[in-house]
C-alpha cells in the first residue's frame, strides 16, 4: 500500500463526499476515487459503501481506526527524524564545493581523503565565476588563478573571500587533423597569428587573459567567438580553421573519440600549465570547511598539479 493512498483514505473518510477530500487534497476526483478502488482491491475488502452516500462500510471503519493511528506514529517518527537532520546539519554542516579544474581528479581524492560532509555545487557557465558564492551555493572553490583576472580578485576580496595559489591545471590544444598545425609538433612559433576558438557559454574575456598568459604576450593571437546554447552542443561544434585550448580533462571528454580531431599537450616539447586557485569563505564564518581545505593542500603537497 502507498502511504499517499493511506492518507487519501483518511481525508475521504474525514469528508462528506469524496469532491470534498479531493478539493482538500488538490487532486482530480476520478484520481481519488481510481486510487480508493485501487486500495479496496488491494485490501480484498471494501472500504466504503457507495450505494449510500459513500459511507464506510464496517470493515472501512476498522481500518480508519487502525490506519490514523499508524499515521500518527508515521509523523512523529518522521518529526524526530527531521529534528535529528536539523541538529546534525548544525553540528556538522555540509561544505558546498564548486570545481572549475581538475574535477574528476579531486572528485576522486575528496572521496578517499576528506570525511566531512560535503556537495558539490552545480553551476551555470553564462553565470559570472563568482556566482555560486553570492547565491551561498558554494563555500570552496577550485577556479583560474586570479592574479591574472585583477577584476576578479577585487570582486573576490570585496566579498570577503580567502584566495591562495593552488598549482597548476594541465592544459591542451584540440585541432582537426587537417589543420597544419596538426602536421608536427607545436611551438609558440607556429601558433604564432594563429585563430583560437571560444565559447560564449564560458567566461571568454577571462579566459582569453588566461591564454595569452599561458602561450605569452606578442603571439598576435586571433580570438573567434562560438554562439552556443550550453555545453551540450560542443558535441557537434566544427573547429573549421581555429584550434581551441582548454583544460585537457574538458578535451579528452569533447575531442578525444570525434573523428577528425586530435589533441596536443605540448608546446615546445612542455606541458602547457594554466595556474589555478584556491577561493573560499573565511574560515571564521564556515569553520567546517577546514578539513576540505586540508585535503587540497594534502593533495597538492604529495605533487598533485
Amino acid at each position: 500500500m502507498k502511504l499517499e493512498h493511506i492518507r487519501e483514505f483518511v481525508a475521504s473518510a474525514r469528508c462528506d463526499s469524496f469532491q470534498e477530500a479531493a478539493d482538500r487534497l488538490y487532486v482530480a476526483r476520478p484520481t481519488l476515487s481510481n486510487h480508493m478502488r485501487g486500495l479496496e482491491q488491494e485490501l480484498g475488502f471494501a472500504l466504503f459503501d457507495r450505494s449510500d452516500s459513500n459511507e464506510l462500510t464496517e470493515t472501512g471503519t476498522v481500518f480508519l481506526d487502525g490506519m490514523e493511528r499508524a499515521l500518527e506514529v508515521i509523523d512523529s517518527g518522521l518529526e524526530r527524524c527531521h529534528a535529528l537532520a536539523d541538529l546534525r546539519e548544525e553540528q556538522d554542516p555540509v561544505v558546498n564545493i564548486s570545481l572549475r579544474c581538475s574535477v574528476f581528479e579531486l572528485r576522486a581524492m575528496l572521496e578517499k581523503s576528506c570525511l566531512c560532509r560535503y556537495a558539490f555545487a552545480s553551476y551555470d557557465n553564462k553565470r559570472p565565476m563568482l556566482y555560486p558564492f553570492t547565491q551561498e551555493g558554494a563555500d570552496v572553490m577550485v577556479m583560474y588563478d586570479l592574479d591574472l583576472l585583477p577584476s576578479l580578485r577585487a570582486e573576490a576580496a570585496g566579498m570577503g573571500l580567502r584566495y591562495e595559489r593552488y598549482g597548476h591545471e594541465p592544459c591542451a590544444i584540440a585541432m582537426r587533423k587537417d589543420h597544419p598545425l596538426a602536421q608536427g609538433p607545436l611551438t609558440r612559433e607556429r601558433l604564432r597569428g594563429v585563430e583560437v576558438a571560444q565559447l560564449d557559454v564560458i567566461e571568454s574575456e577571462s579566459w582569453k587573459r588566461i591564454i595569452v598568459h599561458m602561450l605569452g604576450d606578442g603571439m598576435d593571437l586571433r580570438f573567434h567567438l562560438i554562439p552556443m546554447d550550453n555545453l551540450l552542443s560542443f558535441w557537434t561544434v566544427d573547429l573549421g580553421d581555429s584550434i581551441f585550448i582548454s583544460i585537457k580533462s574538458m578535451l579528452s571528454q569533447y575531442f578525444a573519440r570525434r573523428e577528425g580531431y586530435v589533441i596536443r599537450d605540448l608546446v615546445d616539447d612542455a606541458p602547457l600549465l594554466m595556474p589555478r586557485s584556491l577561493v573560499y569563505r573565511p574560515i571564521s564564518e564556515r569553520p567546517c570547511i577546514v578539513p576540505v581545505l586540508e585535503a587540497f593542500r594534502e593533495h597538492l603537497s604529495r605533487g598533485g598539479l
